[in-house]
């Protein structure tokens, strides 16, 4: 017996019904003509999670967001043309963090292109500079099933396995588009065959082939070693062996602010929350620059950690699941693709307990980060309102327990890798660092909102607020509750902590770009409440009872950028003449 169908239908039916038989479960599209049979097919599939969004870019972030906070890949579906194009900032961002995104995009028949055909341009691996794998669908193939079969299997393999990260499938469709318009009959035993497809088989990935009683023996032989923790996700695995790992070789560690890992439940006892406070100054490297650095994750945050990693004529070793160079001074010449927790584990199962260490290494700078400390309690943590670098710890000390912060890029991540002391509250960092954009970070942040069941904060300036205004909608739509503290220094305060600074006739010009806009109005208009802070009191206060919030709330704090670099820069010549002091103390 046979069934009449609509071939495109089916086709993207056999597809999706394949791609939630291999775990996706969340998928974000924007509305388009030629993506109908592609939206029908995820819409009508009980399992998927399914968001639709207006803006294609602010789709394709909050899908972003989805993922990060889920660890499961995430499909974005746009019709053909130019909504295609909108796609890209964020598959960037997923590029260089290493996020699951399944981009499905619609497109006319090969035989349109470049004809003049209406809402055609060239789509064929037009994101191949960013993405992981491209597969080109072609126009359904009822006579090959299996081919799209096989392909939804290609894209689980290298989103989520052999190579993770954003990949791309491009579907060519002839109209009709709509289910009841119907091209093609097919034997009901077929369909049935077709929608049983047996498990994924993969081979397992090959570990990478490391030599760890050779590397043992050189931690043994190394007594002055430093650890940074870059950005990525860590299990609580890792945290506690990574402290293990520290403690058994006597190596300090630095957790980049959009790590995590400077809060949670862990031992801080070998954490040095102020290192690139006393990293900067001019005589540290020559006097304490270590014989041996580990990077764990992605690159460092701080222009001066990475000044001082380029610096150094420490050995130095990038450990990460793909072998990733997270390293722009090209200096380290060591590279295990392996993950860090099974690197940490290898390490210490062989490890025997006579391990000879430099106390005076990790005293010393146990020393100097307590110094840095104090300085940091008195000039940055007791500052005057509405100075920049304090909101940072003052929202680290209101947020609950467990919640969700998304930092953005600019000075916001800074502030937080700069001045945010450890806590053992557990709070998961999130951040864009792939690219470093200031786009799409309101609607990550909603996507992460909105599939997690801990608070979600967010800490943005006001550009990158405004950038992705349209991001604000997904809040109203779905329900989204998100509290927003907007830094508002009326446009790039960062440039004032850059060398451009120094040229006033270009940098109020070109640089600054203040926006001159009441973003109360803004937020009143995507339906949400807008609260201007005037103290630090009144600042906690609201952190605390936005929590009970069920729509996004935005913490508004004007400040002065010129004002807040000047107490940064106080609060580092500080630090740089107590380091100076101890350092002629230990040389005497």
């Amino acid at each position: 017996m046979k069934l009449s169908i609509n071939r495109n239908t089916f086709w993207c039916d056999v597809f999706v019904h394949r791609l939630v038989e291999l775990g996706v479960r969340y998928a974000c599209i924007s509305p388009g003509s030629r993506s109908t049979p592609l939206t029908l097919a995820f819409a009508s599939n009980k399992s998927i999670n399914l968001f639709p969004i207006v803006d294609e870019r602010s789709s394709a972030f909050f899908a972003l967001g989805i993922a990060k906070s889920t660890q499961s890949p995430v499909a974005v579906v746009t019709t053909s043309g130019t909504a295609v194009a909108e796609l890209y900032p964020a598959i960037i961002e997923a590029y260089y963090q290493r996020i699951p995104l399944i981009i499905c995009t619609a497109d006319r028949p090969p035989a349109l292109r470049n004809s003049g055909a209406n809402q055609t341009i060239n789509q064929q691996n037009i994101f191949k500079n960013h993405i992981r794998y491209f597969a080109d669908a072609g126009l359904p193939n009822l006579k090959n099933i299996n081919f799209i079969n096989d392909l939804a299997d290609n894209l689980i393999i290298n989103s989520s396995i052999a190579d993770k990260g954003p990949v791309h499938i491009n579907f060519s469709f002839e109209k009709p588009f709509e289910p009841k318009s119907y091209t093609d009959k097919i034997e009901i035993s077929k369909i049935q065959k077709t929608f049983s497809k047996s498990s994924l088989v993969v081979n397992k990935k090959k570990q990478a082939m490391i030599d760890f009683d050779n590397l043992i023996k050189k931690f043994l032989g190394i007594e002055r070693g430093l650890i940074l923790v870059g950005s990525k996700y860590y299990s609580k695995d890792f945290t506690n062996n990574l402290v293990r790992f520290s403690k058994t070789f006597g190596y300090p560690i630095f957790a980049d602010g959009s790590s995590s890992l400077r809060f949670g439940d862990h031992s801080k006892e070998y954490f040095i929350d102020n290192f690139t406070a006393f990293a900067r100054v001019k005589n540290f490297q020559k006097y304490f620059d270590p014989k041996l650095i580990i990077q764990f994750g992605g690159t460092p945050t701080s222009n001066v950690l990475l000044e001082f990693f380029k610096n150094s004529k420490a050995e130095k070793i990038l450990v990460n699941e793909f072998g990733d160079k997270n390293d722009p001074s090209h200096t380290a010449k060591k590279i295990f693709a392996l993950n860090p927790n099974d690197f940490c584990t290898s390490i210490l199962k062989n490890i025997g307990k006579n391990i000879k260490r430099d106390s005076c290494w990790l005293i010393d700078l146990q020393v100097m980060n307590n110094k840095a400390s104090e300085l940091k309690n008195k000039l940055i943590n007791n500052a005057y309102f509405p100075f920049e670098g304090r909101i940072a710890n003052e929202l680290i000390k209101s947020l609950p327990i467990k919640s969700n912060l998304m930092v953005s890029n600019s000075l916001p991540i800074r502030d937080i890798d700069f001045f945010a002391s450890s806590n053992n509250k557990k709070i998961n960092i999130f951040s864009n660092r792939g690219a470093s954009g200031i786009d799409g970070i309101n609607s990550t942040a909603l996507g992460i909102a909105k599939t997690s069941n801990d608070p979600t904060y967010l800490l943005i300036g006001d550009l990158a607020f405004y950038h992705d205004m349209n991001g604000l909608h997904n809040a109203i739509k779905y329900k989204i509750p998100l509290t927003v503290v907007l830094i508002n220094n009326n446009g790039g305060g960062i440039f004032e902590s850059l060398p451009i600074s120094n040229y006033k006739e270009f940098l109020l010009e070109n640089f600054i770009t203040p926006l001159e806009l009441d973003l109360s109005k803004l937020v009143k208009a995507y339906g949400g409440k807008f609260i201007r802070i005037k103290n630090w009191r009144n600042f906690s206060s609201a952190i605390s009872s936005s929590k009970k919030s069920k729509k996004i709330t935005v913490l508004e704090i004007c400040t002065n950028a010129k004002k807040s670099k000047e107490q940064r820069e106080k609060y580092w010549k500080a630090v740089s003449n107590e380091v100076d002091l101890y350092i002629n103390e230990i040389k005497s």
